[in-house]
């Protein structure tokens, strides 16, 4: 438990961009309602391959959809224009124990030399979390 608290303590995960973007729901399961989201949440293209699924066509030069009172494109614009640029992730290791040398050899090489070295992949944990995981969060990071 003792190492687990030094491996969380001494392994850092530096998030450059944490932004987040809302996502949209809809209150009734109306097909109207559902392409708002869809634009909202996708994109205009993945609305309208949606509505030609069921038989309407979204055009992209007049209005066609409401959603909340602004047409479906400008929806699509605005959550266009939110999205955060793809946030970039760095991971070091802050000291040279054996632990978290084996969470970053895991993430350069992959789980087999780890589970060569330690046998049971479950009883180590990379930044308070199981290594699996880890190396899956946090496997085209920077190292």
């Amino acid at each position: 438990m003792k190492t687990q608290l030094l491996l969380a303590a001494s392994l850092f995960v530096s998030v450059t961009a944490s932004a987040q973007s809302n996502a949209y729901y809809s209150k009734d399961n109306k097909l109207e309602s559902n392409l708002c989201v869809v634009s909202a949440n996708e994109g205009f293209s993945a609305a309208r391959k949606m509505a030609a699924k069921h038989g309407i066509y979204l055009s992209r030069y007049s209005k066609s959809i409401l959603c909340n009172g602004q047409d479906i494109r400008d929806i699509a614009k605005q959550q266009t224009a939110a999205q955060p640029a793809a946030s970039k992730v760095e991971v070091f290791a802050k000291d040279s124990h054996q632990e978290t040398q084996l969470c970053i050899t895991a993430l350069k090489q992959g789980l087999q030399p780890v589970r060569k070295q330690i046998g049971n992949l479950n009883t180590l944990k990379c930044n308070g979390q199981n290594v699996t995981d880890f190396v899956k969060r946090y496997q085209n990071a920077a190292i």
